[in-house]
């Protein structure tokens, strides 16, 4: 777990210095006995970089701070997670499927969208599903500084809780990016960061055929799924994809014996193995 709590934005900094500063140093034929010292501190730089990026944006990663992606069970079990919601007429389709097959889910939701559907949002909580916190704005945690960081999880937790009397214990960042001082944050609320195991680009609407495909292939024991009711704060557009993948992928793992549960009830299923 990476400790220091610095911006990644400024640990790139400093590694653009340093990669910089070794070309320089080559260019002008310094350090360059035994061997090109410049050379390898800018490669070091450049693959440090890389280094942090990836643990910034993999959904797997827990070097910044510890994210929830999967589960580890031997239970044939799996969440479907859904993403920057409410979104009418959408977030009701998705509803109703989910009611036809008895399946509950987590809803990661929008701040802003909370405020234009709290109807919607006691729904998803009435009909026994799970809510999340996804920021106000759907921004760019990388791109924010820390007070706004705090005010994008805590406005979104008060209009919530306005909505439907509690507040929500999970968190997912927006794209699930994430840097030390978002993880510090998310930590000092008590909020799990939930991540993914499958993603199935079904926002980019590439076909139902091949959003139900990219998912049930890379199903297993455990897995986190994440989709789309919503379109961010944009609400442009359509869903009507990841409305009928998501009634198809249910239909076929339910054939494979899977068991659909919301990210509480997956994330439990960890902790029995370890007891």
């Amino acid at each position: 777990m990476f400790d220091i709590k610095i911006r990644l934005v400024s640990m790139l900094g400093l590694l653009t210095v340093i990669v910089l500063g070794g070309l320089i140093l080559d260019y002008r034929h310094m350090l360059r006995r035994p061997m090109r010292i410049g050379i390898g501190l800018a490669l070091v730089g450049i693959a440090a970089g890389a280094f942090l990026t990836l643990c910034a944006v993999l959904p797997e990663n827990h070097v910044f701070g510890q994210v929830f992606f999967e589960s580890q069970t031997n239970k044939k079990v799996v969440a479907l997670t859904f993403d920057d919601g409410p979104y009418s007429p959408y977030t009701e389709q998705v509803l109703d499927v989910l009611k036809e097959y008895q399946v509950p889910a987590t809803f990661f939701v929008v701040g802003q969208n909370v405020e234009k559907y709290p109807e919607l949002v006691q729904r998803i909580v009435n009909e026994g599903h799970q809510l999340g916190n996804h920021t106000y704005h759907h921004v760019d945690l990388l791109k924010s500084d820390r007070k706004t960081i705090e005010e994008e999880i805590d406005h979104t937790n008060r209009v919530i809780k306005a909505a439907v009397g509690t507040t929500p214990h999970v968190v997912r960042p927006p794209h699930g990016f994430r840097d030390p001082v978002v993880m510090e944050i998310m930590a000092v609320r008590g909020l799990k960061v939930v991540e993914w195991s499958i993603m199935s680009r079904d926002w980019t609407n590439p076909g139902v055929d091949v959003i139900v495909d990219r998912t049930v292939a890379k199903v297993k024991n455990g897995s986190i799924i994440l989709l789309h009711d919503g379109d961010g704060i944009d609400s442009r557009a359509s869903r009507i994809q990841s409305v009928e993948a998501t009634r198809r992928i249910i239909q076929t793992l339910t054939a494979q014996g899977y068991q659909f549960v919301t990210v509480d009830e997956i994330l439990a299923k960890t902790e029995e193995n370890k007891s």
